[in-house]
C-alpha cells in the first residue's frame, strides 16, 4: 500500500468519466503452452490464464492509469464518493466487456447523479443504438447511421437554443416532465454553451461536447471534481479561467488521478498487484 496522508475530514465527491472505467482493467486473457505430466506420459497442453496488459508507450499516461488502484481503494474506504450518470453509462455500454479481474475499481460503490438535462425527454427513440451512440467522427467512419437522438447532435441543439426557445421550454416544461433542476439548467445553458464554443475549432469542438456536458453535470450537482485520464478537458478549464470569461464560473475541478491523490496528500500510489511478463493461472490470480 502506498504512502497516504489523507487530508482530515474530507470526503471528495467525484464524477468518473468513461475513460476511468475503461482503463481500470489491467488483466487480459492469455494461453501458455505448458508441459503437463500424467503418469509416465508428458504432454504439451495449452493452459488458459491471465497476463498483465502491456504498459502504455507514454510513461506519464501509464502512471496516471496505475494511480487508479489507489483511487479505487479510497473509494472503498469512503474517502472518495464516486459518481457516474446516464450519459457516462451510455458510453460504457458502447465499450467492450472486459475482465473483472485485477480491476482497480473492483468492489467500489458508485452513486448516480442527475444529468444537467435529461436527453431522453427531448429526443425519443425506439432504437437502442440511437440512444447510446456518440454521433461523432468515429461513428461516421464506422458507417453508423447517425440520429438526432445521439449524444453530440443533442448537445449541439442545446448550444444553439435561442432565448425564446428556452423560455418556451421552461413555460411548457410540465408537458415533458422537466424537473426544477432541469429548468434551472436551461436558464443557465450559457455556461455549457460558452465552454463548448471555447473547446476547439468549429470543426473539432463538437467532439468535445460530451466531456463538457459531463463537467456541466458535475457542476450542476455540486460535485468537487471530474476525474479523467484525458487532459483536454483540464486544459479547456485552465484556458477559460485564464481568459477570465466573466459569464462562466467553474467551481468543479477537472483532475487527473495523480492530481486527485496529491489533493488528498498521497505521495506514493499503491502498486499494481500484477507483475509484468508473468503468466498467472486462474488459482494464482491477484485479489
Amino acid at each position: 500500500m502506498g504512502t497516504s496522508t489523507i487530508v482530515a475530514n474530507i470526503t471528495m465527491r467525484v464524477l468518473l468519466d468513461n475513460g476511468i472505467f475503461s482503463h481500470s482493467e489491467f488483466a487480459e486473457s492469455a494461453v501458455k503452452e505448458t508441459l503437463v505430466g500424467w503418469g509416465d506420459t508428458k504432454q504439451v497442453l495449452p493452459v488458459h490464464g491471465l497476463i498483465r496488459k502491456t504498459p502504455d508507450k507514454n510513461p506519464e499516461f501509464q502512471k496516471q492509469k496505475e494511480a487508479l488502484f489507489t483511487v479505487g481503494r479510497l473509494i472503498r474506504e469512503g474517502v472518495i464518493e464516486a459518481y457516474d450518470y446516464r450519459e457516462i453509462q451510455c458510453e460504457r455500454i458502447r465499450g467492450r466487456i472486459g475482465l473483472r479481474v485485477c480491476d482497480a475499481l473492483q468492489g467500489c460503490t458508485f452513486h448516480s447523479c442527475r444529468p444537467a438535462v435529461e436527453r431522453s425527454k427531448f429526443r425519443q427513440t425506439v432504437n437502442f443504438m440511437d440512444a447510446i451512440s456518440k454521433g461523432g467522427k468515429k461513428d461516421c467512419a464506422a458507417g453508423l447511421e447517425l440520429s438526432e437522438a445521439n449524444q453530440i447532435p443533442f448537445f449541439e441543439w442545446l448550444c444553439n437554443l435561442e432565448k425564446e426557445h428556452i423560455d418556451a421550454l421552461i413555460r411548457h416544461g410540465a408537458l415533458i416532465d422537466l424537473t426544477a433542476f432541469e429548468i434551472e439548467s436551461l436558464r443557465n445553458v450559457d455556461w455549457f454553451r460558452v465552454l463548448c464554443q471555447t473547446s476547439g475549432s468549429r470543426e473539432n469542438s463538437r467532439e468535445n461536447y460530451p466531456d463538457v456536458f459531463h463537467l456541466w453535470t458535475a457542476e450542476r450537482n455540486g460535485l468537487d471534481a471530474v476525474l479523467t485520464l484525458d487532459g483536454k478537458l483540464k486544459n479547456l478549464v485552465s484556458r477559460v479561467k485564464k481568459e477570465k470569461v466573466k459569464r462562466v464560473e467553474i467551481r468543479t475541478e477537472v483532475l487527473l488521478p495523480m492530481d486527485l491523490l496529491q489533493k488528498l496528500g498521497i505521495t506514493e500510489p499503491d502498486p499494481v498487484p500484477m507483475d509484468i511478463d508473468r503468466f498467472y493461472r486462474w488459482h494464482e490470480l491477484p485479489e
